[in-house]
């Protein structure tokens, strides 16, 4: 099941950079469409998760992301369990920007995200453009990120 779902996480990944890059939108668009109060919800999760990672504040990340979390990072490296305080020093970001995000429920508490990230991180300012994809699943009613895999494009 963990390899099935790591596979169709890479699929999304990669099907959704491309629609993202070939059809483009914003937030706005996205937030019109017919599952808007998923979205809305999502993003409101999603946005407290960037913050928090950014604030390197582990009990905020923590609070959105579910007890069997597993990740694939743009290094490649696969984790399973909630991200460490030592992981979000190692992985710093001092901006980011969210786009063209994306919400497509596949069951009442079952949700596929994609959007496109620009991050910036400390020090020498370094910037980096990629494409995630994210599993999220709806718990005792509130969305937690399931999985996350992200590919940095050029």
């Amino acid at each position: 099941m963990r390899r099935l779902t790591i596979a169709i996480l890479i699929l999304v990944s990669i099907v959704g950079a491309q629609k993202l890059r070939a059809k483009g939108s914003d937030m706005e668009s996205a937030q019109n469409n017919p599952t808007s109060e998923i979205t809305r919800a999502i993003f409101a999760r999603l946005t407290i998760q960037w913050e928090a990672w950014k604030n390197k504040d582990a009990a905020s990340n923590d609070a959105v992301i579910s007890d069997d979390f597993h990740s694939i990072s743009t290094d490649g490296i696969t984790r399973t369990g909630k991200p460490t305080a030592q992981q979000m020093n190692d992985q710093p970001i001092s901006a980011y920007k969210l786009s063209e995000f994306r919400v497509v429920p596949v069951g009442t508490d079952t949700a596929l995200v994609t959007y496109l990230a620009d991050v910036t991180t400390p020090g020498n300012n370094a910037k980096y453009h990629f494409a995630v994809g994210e599993s999220w699943v709806k718990r005792n009613g509130q969305w937690f990120i399931r999985a996350f895999s992200g590919t940095i494009l050029k």
